[in-house]
């Protein structure tokens, strides 16, 4: 097993995951979908947990990681899911798929020193961003979205890039002190309270309907085999590859998108998607 096939594994989770949390986004809104999937996500690891029979060492000392993993990855979901709730597929996922760009910044801040084609792959994602970015503007010409629209829809993408790269980051680094599960399950408790808080001031009264449960148990499930291979990759070599490799889920969501629902999509979209997942390819091959 290697980090490169754990982000594989990753990357069409969150793909089918991302391309499902479209529906429940729109008709019952973010907050209670990234709620369910969550608390969904939760029980799934808690009956790992008990099966596995292993407990959970708390080093106090080190709890900010997993604190930052979940609050930080319930953020860039929640971001995620309402920029989905409102917004073109073709158009949110490959922005919020250009984290690893930024986890190799972070990188770059910890000591590491990307060598020449690294730092060409990083720029060759930062253009496909702002290719796609600019690209949005003909949905909002042939009024698939309202004037204005369009503005807020990349700040939540972007928004959600970056919690993502910040998540991953801390939960890798978290990995070799709790252990895989551990920090996964602390993680998503962390989490449950961030959104729960949210949940409870905004939806109170706006309970999740029952047919929707299948559709958010399974996105928990998703959720949480994504995030474990990642986290997992903290224990072996080149970690970041994972993450690195993982955002090719946007690319994932797309094609499904692309496939089921004709969501059109622009030479100019093509070309900056091609920009940003070429890249991260190339980030995972150095």
């Amino acid at each position: 097993m290697n980090s490169a096939l754990l982000g594989l594994v990753a990357a069409l989770s969150w793909g089918l995951h991302d391309f499902l949390a479209r529906f429940p986004s729109r008709a019952v809104g973010p907050i209670p979908t990234v709620f369910a999937v969550t608390l969904a996500g939760l029980i799934v690891l808690s009956v790992w947990l008990l099966f596995d029979g292993g407990g959970i060492s708390i080093v106090w000392p080190s709890l900010w990681l997993v604190a930052v993993t979940g609050i930080f990855f319930t953020l860039a979901t929640l971001s995620l899911f309402a920029a989905l709730a409102v917004g073109p597929i073709s158009i949110v996922a490959p922005i919020a798929g250009s984290y690893p760009a930024l986890a190799m910044l972070f990188a770059v801040a910890q000591g590491a020193r990307p060598g020449l084609w690294q730092w060409l792959a990083i720029a060759a994602v930062m253009t496909g961003v702002a290719i796609v970015s600019r690209s949005g503007r003909h949905y909002e010409a042939s009024g698939d979205l309202e004037r204005g629209r369009l503005k807020g829809i990349l700040g939540l993408a972007f928004l959600a890039g970056f919690c993502f790269a910040v998540a991953l980051t801390a939960g890798q680094a978290a990995v070799p002190i709790f252990g895989e599960v551990e920090t996964v399950w602390l993680a998503r408790c962390f989490g449950l309270v961030t959104i729960g808080a949210l949940y409870l001031w905004r939806s109170a009264k706006a309970p999740l309907p029952l047919r929707w449960f299948p559709v958010l148990g399974f996105m928990g499930l998703l959720d949480v085999i994504a995030l474990g291979t990642i986290v997992a990759a903290g224990n072996l070599p080149d970690p970041a590859f994972a993450t690195v490799v993982s955002s090719a889920f946007g690319a994932v969501t797309v094609l499904l998108a692309r496939i089921f629902l004709k969501e059109p999509v622009t030479p100019a979209q093509f070309g900056g998607m091609a920009l940003i997942f070429g890249g991260v390819g190339a980030l995972a091959s150095v």
